[in-house]
């Protein structure tokens, strides 16, 4: 059966088993790996004449013809020879490799190996670890217990079962068992499929059983003749009937079967299993120095004889054990001998450190009641030494844990705390063995108790390692307890993070992108990729911590390292990146800024998400940047709610790290159209469009205001004076415009200055710190008074004339007249001669030329401390195009404006004339589609621009189909009824010509019947194609029929289809998308001129000599305050506290919620079918113990009622035989 598998199929997928035996693997088991076979015969039970018959057995359990490869054969009696397995056998390369193939099972291969008892520890670990490629675990659970005929208790059954599967998800552990199907061993290999069925986790566990060859139940299914191993080999499972032979279990991973040379002889295992496990108890969980050794835990399940020395070498090696009670046998014993002996605690000094052990006190003497139970068990032989091995496994109380099943507990917190609880002096590792497993529960009851202190910078190391390990409950926990954040995080450390990153993540793979782009050298990251990543990404400048101005630094040791200024956000920031979500959550929180960085999350993660092919990362990161999104409104709402004014100066307010971005700028950078949809940014943005003009003036005014000019039909807000009471009457203006409740910031122009410059930016007569003040009648030492006269009328046109809606009215009106006048220059005044309307336009566009490159240098606005920084000019140029690239309808002014510049060059060339016109036509076509911009300030007509952009993208691809049929009927058809054309530029055209007006419903019919005067003579035709006559008319015709049924209602259909989801689409976000829209064009309006072109020549001309005498420090025209360093503190902790609220509120509505109440009820069902299960596996044993006493009770009546009736026949016997005699008495007693 073995040899078969071999050759089973030839065309298999994968690797042949030709190269499988001569792979690295099999050569160095071939080579390292050795297997004993009996190399002397002695006879186990000679006959008398002490001749050897074929099937007489051998020390070793091997019968005599069995022993084919020795020479020389003892047939000595037993009492003359004795054998010995490390005498008697010989080493020979082994036989049995490769993988297992388990019939009837999945298929999975498992590794195996049949080995040397005296296999070097070094060698074994090689093969695990090397050839066979295990990774280190983090926890050795050794399970020892019942073997043959062990059944476990249901409920001790489920809870081991859910035991091992949450010890197997906590950590990478290995699980090492016998290995066969029977006893615990099976009930440990169900738990690993159960494990592998319902685990989520890619977390690996190995369930490695280590047992005798010997006691392999068919083990020459794995042998190899060859000795070049089975891949696979296919093993049956088959009942066995030998006493000491077992099947090997389908759901271990690996097996080493362990060979001493004997036959059917348990035990050999032993010994080497202990050495195994002490040597992997013995290496590092890793190469790194905060990772400790591998612990080992043995699991005590029933139990006998041997695993009763299996559990004392443990505790003389001192590995914990756990003692399951109520399981039976040896368990049962140790358990009942840990819990009556008396305790007796002993303190001693160990290097400096006071350490106390506690210790079971037992009598010498065994009492008779433990006598009778050590019998039952262990066996009436050696009572007293298997007492003072008892007395030894429970002495060091430290490495014994008892786990009563019936208790809440389950195991896998059993093993932990038995691993705390012996490793109780060693607190970080207790700390490193509660992070391994993610048990943050036993972490906070165990060992950060309140007896507990720690030095500063202590558990700096738990916690990078937390970390770097995404455990967010210990990193809360830590914080919780007082590490510092600010100590922690030295630029070494987040680079050290950054660089954790996997080779194969988007991460490394864009970074990876950037250094190829910017010719970096080096595969770490820098701080300098990740701001270079975040630029690419959402186009804000991130400033790394590394660089920030104000950091601090401190002296550690003899080395100087810089703390971050602001950790929590530059964690926050590295979880983003590395799509960590709960890690970024737990940072946010404990962060400043929340809605900022909020924001920021939201466009990282969704434009990582356009950067990568994966699916299921895609989707991930979707999901998490909608989850910031989500935090970022509500913030934003519960701000709204609590301080209208505040919330406008929270969305403007500036943030260094960003470049000096505000919220506003980062929401419209990362697209976020929910967030500029939100009551506060649309009230914002209104009273920003409405400048200094009352909310009063209703549309109506707008629209004929400027007709008159504005000035006596639009409302203006008051304007109040503030006079101090002081000697010398200081005056300042105010207005209702610094009360942001009521009003709006006006436009203010702050100049990029030098730092000798201490001119403050003002808004327009309102202090850039008078925001922050609340208007009232009176206030201390300040009187306020209406401004009125001159000063008021000055202001009132002012404020018409700059406001952005009046600015963008004249616009309007502005356009028009300019498309009348290009108009009427192109249909009736366009001749060789340029008149005076053509030389309007040709000033007109040319202002429009200034105002396109006025706003290509408004774009990418350098930070405060970049101003005298040098930049390539090449790279500034580069950005300056991306982002005015980014606006469509710039794109559209640079080809009109194009379109214009080639008119004018055509037009004064005479020959060129009509080219001109045609030029001038098609310049004339743009700016008319440019009025479609306009429509965006309308909340119906907006969304339609939306809807016409993607129906034509949606035509683009309606094409590139419909090209296909086009082309197919069009070919077809010419070729079908014009056999034989001249190849010419006439033929293509009437080729498409014919396809594509078909589609309108001009069918062609004459050319399908063919004219009266064509003709089929070549020489007529051939110069004149269209008298040609139509060949095969009735196969054209009908190849119409099918293509007008295909093309016309079929593919049109479609794309009236497509076209109907595109609008269902943008209708239902037509809020969003025009709150959007609206967005954009109140910033480009803000930033306009006051007057329109041409009129704002004289501006720009001003400008430009402004900018010249501030040598080159060009105008940054922006919404956002100059708020002073108390204002900017007092906003930001006013935001960290509703922050804080808003997730406070949000946590106790999700315990609160209907999901967690129905998980609650669920695990208390649970519970409760447990303990029903329990209580009806009580009720069963009863009721078989009824039976069985009524089926006794039955017995015996049975056995009684026989009994009456042999006794009622045998007293019958005796009256027979008494008969005389009682008739004699009888006659006495009548003659009397």
């Amino acid at each position: 059966m073995a040899r078969a598998s071999r050759f089973m199929d030839p065309t298999s997928i994968g690797p042949s088993e030709e190269e499988f035996a001569q792979s690295p693997e099999s050569r160095w088991i071939r080579k390292k790996i050795k297997m004993r076979e009996c190399a002397r015969f002695v006879a186990a039970n000679p006959k008398p004449d002490f001749t050897t018959g074929k099937d007489t057995l051998c020390f070793c359990g091997l019968p005599f013809y069995k022993h084919s490869r020795i020479s020389a054969i003892a047939n000595s009696p037993p009492s003359a020879v004795t054998w010995s397995w490390k005498r008697d056998t010989k080493l020979l390369p082994t036989d049995a490799f490769g993988e297992i193939d388990f019939v009837g099972y999945e298929d999975i291969q498992r590794k195996y190996v049949r080995m040397d008892a005296e296999t070097k520890m070094s060698d074994v670990l090689h093969l695990l670890l090397e050839v066979w490629g295990m990774k280190r675990p983090n926890l050795l659970i050794s399970v020892s217990g019942g073997a043959n005929n062990f059944r476990l208790k249901s409920k001790l059954k489920d809870v081991f079962r859910r035991g091992m599967v949450k010890a197997s998800r906590s950590t990478g552990a290995w699980i090492v068992t016998g290995g066969v199907n029977s006893g615990v061993m099976r009930y440990v290999g169900e738990a690993m499929r159960d494990y592998y069925l319902t685990a989520a986790s890619t977390v690996p566990v190995v369930a490695l059983g280590i047992t005798t060859w010997g006691c392999v139940k068919n083990r020459e299914d794995l042998q190899d003749d060859f000795g070049s191993g089975l891949w696979p080999a296919t093993y049956t499972m088959t009942p066995t009937t030998e006493v000491n032979e077992n099947c090997l279990d389908p759901n271990h991973t690996h097996f080493l079967l362990v060979d001493n040379g004997t036959n059917n002889q348990p035990g050999a295992e032993i010994k080497f299993r202990v050495e195994l496990e002490q040597q992997i108890a013995n290496i590092k969980t890793g190469n790194s120095k905060d990772d400790v050794f591998i612990p080992m835990i043995r699991l005590l399940i029933e139990g006998d004889v041997e695993s009763l020395e299996s559990v004392q070498e443990s505790i003389r090696s001192g590995i914990p054990i756990i003692i399951v009670k109520w399981s039976g046998g040896l368990a049962d014993l140790l358990a009942y001998i840990y819990d009556s002996a008396k305790v007796e605690h002993v303190v001693k000094k160990y290097l400096g450190a006071t350490r106390t052990r506690s210790h079971s006190v037992t009598e010498n003497a065994m009492p008779d009641k433990l006598r009778r139970a050590i019998e039952k068990t262990l066996g009436s032989e050696n009572l007293e030494k298997h007492w003072r091995a008892l007395r030894e496994c429970v002495y060091d109380r430290e490495l014994v844990t008892v786990f009563d099943y019936h208790s809440t507990l389950e195991i896998d917190v059993a093993i932990l705390k038995g691993l705390l609880k012996a490793n109780k002096d060693q607190v970080f590792d207790q700390l490193k063995l509660a992070l391994a497993w993610n048990r943050v529960d036993i972490a906070k009851s165990e060992i950060f108790t309140e007896d507990k202190i720690w030095p500063p910078g202590s558990l700096h190391e738990i916690l990078y390692s937390a970390i770097k390990q995404d455990r967010v409950d210990f990193v809360d926990l830590l914080l919780d307890c007082g590490t510092s954040i600010i100590d922690f995080l030295t630029t070494e450390r987040l680079l050290m993070l950054y660089n954790t990153v996997s080779d194969h993540s988007l991460l490394k793979d864009l970074i990876c992108r950037l250094k190829r782009k910017h010719h970096s050298a080096g595969r770490d990251i820098t701080h300098k990729d990740i701001k270079r990543l975040i630029k690419m990404l959402i186009d804000i400048n991130v400033e790394p911590y590394a660089t920030r101005p104000a950091n601090r630094s401190i002296q550690v040791g003899s080395n100087r390292k810089k703390e971050s200024k602001l950790p929590f956000e530059d964690l926050f920031l590295w979880s983003v990146l590395m799509n960590r979500q709960d890690m970024a959550k737990l940072f946010w929180k404990q962060g400043k800024d929340a809605t900022a960085y909020a924001l920021l999350a939201f466009g990282i993660l969704n434009a990582m998400a356009t950067k990568t092919e994966d699916t299921e990362l895609r989707n991930s990161l979707i999901r998490n940047a909608e989850e910031f999104g989500d935090l970022a409104m509500g913030v934003l709402n519960e701000c709204f709610e609590a301080d209208e004014k505040k919330t406008n100066l929270l969305l403007i307010r500036r943030h260094e790290q960003f470049g000096d971005a505000n919220c506003l700028k980062l929401a419209i950078k990362s697209d976020n159209k929910q967030f500029i949809s939100h009551p506060a940014c649309q009230d914002f943005f209104r009273n920003v469009w409405m400048g200094n003009l009352a909310l009063e003036n209703g549309t109506f005014r707008l629209l004929i205001s400027p007709i008159f000019l504005g000035i006596f039909l639009l409302k203006v807000k008051e304007v109040y004076y503030n006079i101090k009471e002081t000697p010398d009457s200081q005056i300042s203006l105010t207005s209702d415009k610094c009360n942001l409740r009521r009003g709006t910031l006006e436009r203010q122009i702050n100049l990029k200055r030098s730092t000798s410059d201490t001119k403050e930016n003002t808004l327009y007569g309102c202090p850039k710190d008078g925001t922050l003040k609340h208007t009232s009648e009176s206030m201390d030492g300040i009187k306020k008074k209406k401004l009125q006269g001159l000063l008021w009328q000055l202001h009132r046109i002012r404020s018409i004339y700059t406001a952005p809606v009046m600015i963008f009215a004249h616009s309007v009106i502005a356009y028009f007249i300019f498309l009348a006048i290009f108009s009427y220059m192109l249909l009736v005044e366009f001749s060789e001669e340029m008149g005076s309307c053509e030389l309007i336009i040709f000033i007109w566009i040319l202002t429009l030329m200034i105002e396109e490159m006025r706003q290509f240098c408004s774009t990418s606005q350098v930070r405060k401390d970049e101003e005298f920084t040098r930049v390539a000019l090449w790279q500034k140029f580069l950005k300056k195009k991306k982002e005015y690239w980014s606006d469509s309808w710039n794109k559209v002014d640079v080809l009109t404006i194009s379109l214009f510049i080639l008119a004018a060059i055509l037009r004064f060339c005479p020959s060129t004339i009509t080219a001109a016109r045609i030029a001038y036509s098609f310049c004339l076509m743009s700016f008319f589609f440019r009025i479609l911009h306009v429509f965006t300030v309308h909340k119906e007509l907006g969304p339609k621009i939306i809807m016409i952009r993607r129906m034509m993208i949606d035509l683009v691809f309606f094409l590139i189909i419909l090209m296909v049929f086009v082309l197919s009927y069009s070919i077809a058809t010419y070729a079908i009824m014009f056999p034989n054309s001249v190849f010419s530029y006439s033929l293509v055209r009437q080729i498409l010509r014919k396809g594509y007006w078909t589609l309108y419903g001009e069918l062609f019919l004459e050319e399908y019947e063919g004219g009266e005067e064509c003709t089929h003579n070549a020489t007529i035709y051939i110069n004149r194609p269209e008298r040609r006559c139509p060949e095969e008319r009735n196969v054209g015709t009908l190849l119409m029929a099918f293509y007008v049924l295909f093309a016309n209602v079929l593919l049109l259909n479609i794309l009236i289809a497509m076209f109907s989801n595109t609008f269902q689409k943008v209708q239902e976000n037509t809020d969003r998308l025009w709150h959007y829209m609206r967005c954009s064009l109140i910033y480009e309006f803000y930033n306009k001129p006051f007057l329109p072109a041409p009129l704002s020549l004289p501006i720009y001309v001003f400008l430009m000599i402004k900018w010249v005498l501030n040598r080159g420090c060009r105008v940054c025209l922006d919404l956002s305050p100059d708020l002073s360093e108390a204002q900017d503190r007092e906003i930001m902790q006013w935001e960290n506290v509703i922050a804080d609220a808003y997730t406070q509120r949000m946590k106790r509505d999700r315990e609160n919620s209907m999901e967690t109440k129905v998980f609650e009820i669920s695990e208390r069902l649970e519970n409760i079918t447990g303990r029903m299960r329990e209580i009806q596996s009580s009720k069963d044993i009863i009721q078989h113990l009824n039976r069985w006493l009524d089926s006794l009770d039955d017995k015996i009546s049975r056995i009684l009622k026989d009994a009456r009736k042999e006794n009622n026949s045998k007293a019958l016997v005796d009256i027979k035989r008494k008969k005389p005699i009682l008739s004699t008495v009888a006659l006495r007693r009548s003659s009397y």
